[in-house]
């Protein structure tokens, strides 16, 4: 399925990840649309950086709030998961499937 059959109005301008200033939506390309969450792509005419955004459909009342009973992750458990990722030899399934106990 083309991620343009889901195309819905997006913000004209979003903030960039990187230096805060505002990118334009001509900066803005959708990458793919599932369920109710667009993958979109962002390039920064400030600082030329390219980050991944995520946007989900609904009102913005029900967008999610604070998350609920769990830590913020940490610069530890970012260094944690990229040892855990770097020493990783399956594939993305196989990962999805493991649980730690």
């Amino acid at each position: 399925m083309d991620p343009l059959d889901h195309l819905r109005a997006l913000p004209d301008a979003m903030p960039c990840s990187v230096c805060g200033e505002r990118v334009p939506g001509d900066r803005v390309r959708l990458l793919a649309w599932r369920d109710e969450i667009a993958f979109l792509q962002l390039e920064c005419p400030g600082c030329l950086s390219t980050t991944l955004g995520f946007a989900v459909e609904g009102r913005p009342e029900e967008a999610a709030g604070e998350p609920v009973g769990r830590p913020p992750v940490s610069t530890d458990d970012v260094l944690d998961m990229h040892q855990f990722l770097a020493g990783w030899r399956g594939d993305l399934a196989s990962l999805l499937r493991t649980r730690t106990r």
